[in-house]
């Protein structure tokens, strides 16, 4: 099967979302199928063995470039006549939407939870022109199908964007295999190398973007939890500022039993070495963080607001906050998972989780099924007489969907209404 992959980036070092696109074209292509890659840029290693196809998005063009790469990646992918095309970044048409990075308008809720400050933030031509984008990537018939990482996002697209339920998909993140429960020595050499007691409770945070992942929370969680246990200590890991969480920590008199380093290609070592992860993520459509964890046997607090909470079992494999500031709240919940001594075999069997390999079969079989619907379309569609205005739209949205007409359907009605 030829299969074309649409990625801003295709590149693993990039991030998580980058390491998943790269991850998903390789074991495809090591099941014999035929990989093009769609992208702004790639790394050479990560594309070995695919075609690959350019498409610019110069910077010049501000809060319009989105909408450039959008526009000229869907264009570019429908020339190279794959049999499917999957788009992993804002871009149509296409036969799937993998809705790996969420939804912007659910982003911006969770950004800016103030009606006021919302409408101000949407002044911003950046904020415009990505809301603009992502309503388009749900107009009827861009995609056939739709992949969501969690019920989150599905339930979020459905409530937000009016799309069927049946063109959703949910499909768990899969675990790449080195995130697995280590060896007991290998957890305490690997503490033994930095510093850390090897009967010390660890609390880690590990994150990308410090301020959305939660680092504050985190740090005010830890403080609390020091309250009541001196020997707690704190680990950071990650690239982000880390300036106003150190002040609190010095302020408190807690800088000395915490560690600020730097990103590591060496998770999985992290997760075996730390009794409970913590992410109070202000936003996260599924933290590939929280699976990898509980994968290594490490239980996980984290937030609501975190679509990964679909994993966790409260009490058993870890606690979903009710309210994600709440310093107290963090604190009491690492003080039940340490009180509770699960074995790590029962953490990582609380909740199923799939593997990478799971992950892109599952994504393979949607894909196929999209581009089944795709070949079936193509019957020309007609406003229902004798129906009022607002039920001839529904009617025909609906029929376009089910047709995967790319056409904005409100278009259409306008051009049938002319004729």
């Amino acid at each position: 099967m030829h299969i074309a992959i649409v990625r801003t980036v295709f590149d693993k070092a990039h991030g998580g979302a980058e390491r998943y696109a790269v991850q998903l074209a390789r074991t495809w292509l090591a099941q014999g199928h035929e990989i093009t890659v769609v992208c702004q840029r790639h790394a050479q290693a990560d594309a070995q063995g695919m075609a690959v196809v350019g498409v610019s998005r110069p910077k010049v063009l501000g809060p319009f470039k989105h909408r450039w790469f959008a526009k000229r990646a869907g264009e570019a992918a429908a020339e190279v006549d794959a049999d499917a095309v999957l788009c992993l970044a804002r871009a149509f048409p296409g036969d799937v939407l993998r809705l790996g990075d969420g939804l912007h308008r659910a982003w911006l809720g969770a950004r800016y939870p103030d009606l006021a400050q919302r409408r101000r933030a949407l002044l911003n031509p950046r904020q415009q022109q990505l809301m603009k984008l992502e309503r388009e990537c749900f107009l009827p018939g861009r995609f056939g199908l739709y992949v969501a990482n969690s019920d989150m996002v599905k339930r979020a697209v459905v409530h937000m964007y009016g799309v069927d339920p049946s063109r959703v998909r949910v499909i768990p993140n899969g675990v790449d295999g080195r995130f697995a429960i280590a060896d007991p020595a290998d957890r305490h050499a690997w503490r033994e190398r930095h510093g850390l007691p090897a009967d010390a409770p660890v609390m880690l945070f590990s994150g990308m973007d410090f301020r959305r992942k939660g680092l504050l929370q985190a740090v005010n969680g830890f403080v609390a939890a020091s309250r009541s246990d001196r020997f707690v200590r704190f680990v950071c890991v990650g690239r982000g500022d880390t300036a106003q969480a150190e002040s609190i920590l010095e302020q408190t008199q807690c800088r000395d039993r915490a560690l600020f380093l730097p990103s590591s290609a060496e998770m999985e070592r992290w997760y075996a070495a730390a009794d409970v992860f913590v992410l109070p993520t202000m936003h996260d459509p599924s933290a590939n963080a929280v699976t990898e964890s509980l994968a290594c046997g490490t239980p996980v607090i984290t937030s609501a607001e975190n679509g990964a909470r679909q994993h966790i079992v409260q009490g058993v494999n870890g606690f979903v906050l009710r309210d994600r500031n709440d310093a107290m709240e963090i604190a009491s919940c690492f003080g039940e998972l340490l009180q509770a001594r699960r074995t790590r075999q029962q953490v990582r069997e609380a909740a199923p989780l799939l593997t990478a390999a799971e992950n892109a079969q599952a994504t393979l079989e949607v894909l196929v099924e999209a581009a089944k619907l795709r070949q079936a379309a193509g019957t020309a569609v007609q406003v229902p007489a004798g129906t009022s205005r607002t039920q001839a739209l529904r009617a025909l949205k609906q029929q376009m969907w089910a047709q995967g007409d790319a056409r904005d359907y409100r278009a259409v009605f306008r051009e049938q209404q002319r004729d």
